[in-house]
């Protein structure tokens, strides 16, 4: 993809890309989280159920940096997050819009009660 992300975007797309997401369900471990090194007895999720949750993560992330940034490219954030091509491109390798699909289609920032 030849579009380059803003420094913080590629940041949390390195981020993103490096944390083993499949145990994310059960461990609140945070960035330094290894399953290398961290105990393993923890429950994992399928590949499909961790490419969901990895997917959110961008979605959730991308939202935030689109409202900062409104040339953001969410499609190339996804791919450096490590986002399967099967969320970016059709079955002929076209860009399909899933990806765009799951951004809030009005910039309009969300502010939580407490």
């Amino acid at each position: 993809m030849s579009t380059t992300l803003s420094t913080i975007a590629q940041r949390l797309a390195d981020e993103i890309k490096a944390q083993d997401w499949s145990d994310a369900h059960t461990r609140p471990d945070g960035a330094r989280h290894d399953r290398q090194v961290d105990r393993k007895a923890t429950d994992t999720l399928t590949a499909e159920q961790t490419e969901l949750v990895r997917l959110n993560v961008v979605w959730v992330t991308g939202q935030a940096l689109l409202e900062d940034d409104p040339r953001f490219d969410i499609r190339a954030y996804a791919e450096a997050c490590g986002v399967s091509t099967s969320w970016l491109l059709t079955k002929r390798g076209a860009p399909n819009r899933g990806i765009e699909s799951g951004l809030r289609p009005r910039r309009s920032r969300v502010v939580w009660d407490d």
